[in-house]
Formats: C-alpha cells, structure tokens, sequence
C-alpha cells in the first residue's frame, strides 16, 4: 500500500487499496482511480464497475464511474462528494507516476487535503 502525505490545497500522494475497501473510502470524501491493466484476466471494467456499485449500494454510497480513455483509467466516486477537476487532473498525474505497479485487482484513492 503506498501511502502520501498531505499538502495543502492538493490531492495527497496515491496509496492502493482493494476492491472491498473502495465504499468505505468513498464514504469518507476520497475517490478511486482506477488502472485498467489492473483488470487481470479474471474481471472485465464493467464486471469491476458492478462490484464496485454492489459494494457501495450496500454501504449507502450512491457512486458514479467516469472513464478515462487516453489514460486507460476510470474514476469513482462519491456523488455527494465530487473531486474537482483540477483534484481530478492531480490525481491521474500522480497515478502516472505510479503506473509501474501491477498486481491483481488494485485501485488507488486520492483524498481532498486535511480529510
């Protein structure tokens, strides 16, 4: 798990996360962005995408997933709690600094500084 540390006014640094803990994290104010080779041969975006909504519906989180095409990447998120485009654009920034990780099903999350 890579962990960051918090800068004012930015997105903190990426840390990963797996499929179960996505609602949770949505619930306090992050959201997910998601590598799609992070997929593996086992799941598919859209299978991804159900058990990330099943997961949150259970845990009272209404999301929405944007996708990212030219990144390979889609974003969940909280509808209560919207990134900002610019949060949006650090995020996926720094997810590119990262993209070297592969394993499994991974997700990483990015928080609004001084959640």
């Amino acid at each position: 798990m890579l962990r960051g540390t918090v800068i004012a006014e930015h997105v903190t640094e990426p840390y990963v996360v797996g499929l179960e803990a996505i609602a949770g994290e949505l619930l306090r104010g992050k959201w997910c962005v998601y590598l799609h080779e992070w997929l593996g041969d086992d799941l598919d975006l859209p299978g991804w995408q159900a058990e990330v909504a099943a997961n949150a519906e259970h845990s009272g989180v209404e999301v929405c997933f944007i996708e990212i095409p030219r990144k390979d990447m889609t974003l969940v998120a909280n509808v209560r709690a919207l990134p900002s485009f610019e949060q949006v654009t650090e995020s996926v920034a720094a997810l590119e600094h990262y993209r070297g990780l592969k394993a499994g099903s991974r997700s990483v999350v990015s928080r609004r500084s001084g959640h």
